[in-house]
C-alpha cells in the first residue's frame, strides 16, 4: 500500500513524538513507533508507558493500514532524504516498509500494529483552553525546582492546582520552592501532581506555529494536552504533595526592594568562586540601602554592591548561587521584593504587588 506524504511534515511529526520514545527498554516494540493510515491522515504515536505522544499528519493513501517502525532508524532515513515529496509503499504480508524519495530507497522491518501498547481513555473531566504561551511560561518558571532525587518521587512531579479561577505550578525540592499562576476561565476545583520531566519535554515542542490556543485536561489520572496536531497523554503520581503554603506563610520583617537585573548580574559574576563543594555560596551582607555579595576560594575573591531599598533590619545571610539564578532568570519584573527573617530562615521572593509568583530559597549555614 502506498502512502504519499511531504517529508518536512513527517519530519517534524518524528521529532516531536521522539520526546516520549524511552531511552532505554527492554521491549522491542516500545523502541518503534506505530504508525496509523486512515481517511487521508496518518497518526504517529509513541510511548514510553508514562507519556504518549500523538502527531498528524495529511497523506495521500489508497486505503487504511498500521504498522509499527522503529523509529530511530526511520527517523534518521527521513531526516536524510534530499527533496519533500516522497513516498512509503507498507507490504503487509512481509511486514517491511520501503521508502523512496527522489533517488534514494531504503528498506525497514516492521512489527504488526496490533502489537503496539493502545490507550483508551473516558470523556475529559476537565477539559480547560489556554494559550500556548501561558502553559510554556508555568511550566519554565516552575518545573525547575522540581527534585531530581526519586527517591521521593512525589516531588520530582509538579503540583497542578485549578481552583478560584485560576491555575497554579509549584516545583519543590529539599531546598527551594517555585509557585506560578495564571488566571484562567473555569470554576472546577482540581489537583493533580504531574512528572516535572516529562512536561518540560513537551514544554520543547509547543511551538508559536499554528493556532495560539490549546486545551488542557484531566482524565483517568492522566493529562491530555492538544495543540495545533499534536496530542500528549502524561501519567500523574498519586500521593499527598508537600504542605508547601504552611512554608511560604513563615515570613520574616524584613523586606528589600531590588532591581531584577541588578541583582541577577551581580549574583552571576559573584557565582564565579562559588562551587559545588561549598554549595555555591555567595554572601549576603544587606545594609539600608546596598547589599554587598561577597565570594572568595583559594583563587581570590568577588565583591559586588547592589543598591536596595530596606525597611527592616541589616542581615548577613548565605544564599545558593544557583538557585537565586534559577529564579531570577525566569521573573520578567524589572523590580521585586525579597523577604528575609534571619539568616536561618529562607528568603522569599515575590513581585512587587500581587501574588503571581513565589521562590523561596533555604539559606546555607555560614561559618
Amino acid at each position: 500500500m502506498k502512502i504519499y506524504c511531504n517529508r518536512s511534515e513527517l519530519n517534524k511529526a518524528l521529532n516531536n513524538v521522539s520526546h516520549s520514545v524511552p531511552v532505554r527498554t527492554t521491549s522491542n516494540i516500545l523502541e518503534g513507533i506505530l504508525v496509523q493510515v486512515e481517511d487521508k491522515k496518518m497518526k504517529i504515536t509513541s510511548t514510553d508507558t508514562n507519556m504518549t505522544t500523538e502527531v498528524f499528519i495529511n497523506v495521500d493513501s489508497e486505503a487504511a493500514c498500521e504498522f509499527v517502525v522503529p523509529f530511530k532508524l526511520f527517523s534518521a532515513i527521513i531526516s536524510k532524504l534530499p527533496e519533500d515529496e516522497m513516498m512509503i509503499d507498507y507490504f503487509e504480508e512481509k511486514s517491511k516498509i520501503n521508502i523512496k524519495c527522489a533517488g534514494s530507497s531504503s528498506e525497514i522491518i516492521c512489527f504488526k500494529g496490533e502489537e503496539y501498547p493502545k490507550i483508551k481513555l473516558q470523556e475529559g473531566e476537565h477539559v480547560i483552553y489556554l494559550s500556548k504561551e501561558d502553559i510554556k511560561k508555568i511550566i519554565k518558571k516552575t518545573a525547575f525546582s522540581a527534585s531530581t532525587d526519586e527517591f521521593n518521587r512525589i516531588i520530582t512531579g509538579v503540583l497542578l492546582e485549578i481552583k478560584d479561577g485560576s491555575m497554579k505550578m509549584v516545583g519543590v525540592d529539599p531546598y527551594r520552592i517555585a509557585t506560578y499562576k495564571i488566571e484562567i476561565e473555569n470554576n472546577d476545583n482540581v489537583s493533580v501532581i504531574i512528572p516535572a520531566k516529562l512536561i518540560m519535554e513537551v514544554a520543547k515542542f509547543i511551538d508559536d506555529d499554528g493556532e495560539d490556543k490549546m486545551s488542557f485536561e484531566i482524565v483517568d489520572n492522566k493529562v491530555i494536552m492538544k495543540f495545533d496536531n499534536n496530542k500528549v497523554i502524561i501519567n500523574t503520581y498519586s500521593g499527598k504533595f508537600i504542605d508547601y503554603q504552611r512554608i511560604l506563610d513563615k515570613e520574616g520583617n524584613i523586606n528589600i526592594r531590588v532591581k531584577r537585573d541588578d541583582l541577577l548580574r551581580s549574583t552571576e559574576r559573584a557565582s564565579l568562586l562559588a562551587s559545588i563543594q561549598n554549595n555555591n555560596l555567595i554572601r549576603f551582607n544587606i545594609g539600608k540601602d546596598m547589599i554587598f555579595i561577597t565570594s572568595l576560594n583559594e583563587e581570590g575573591n568577588i565583591e559586588e554592591k547592589v543598591e536596595i531599598i530596606n525597611d527592616g533590619e541589616e542581615l548577613n545571610i548565605g544564599i545558593n548561587s544557583k538557585y537565586l539564578k534559577d529564579a531570577l532568570s525566569v521573573i520578567e519584573d524589572e523590580e521585586i521584593s525579597i523577604n528575609f527573617k534571619d539568616s536561618v530562615s529562607p528568603a522569599i521572593i515575590k513581585p512587587l504587588k500581587g501574588d503571581k509568583y513565589t521562590y523561596l530559597i533555604l539559606p546555607i549555614r555560614m561559618n
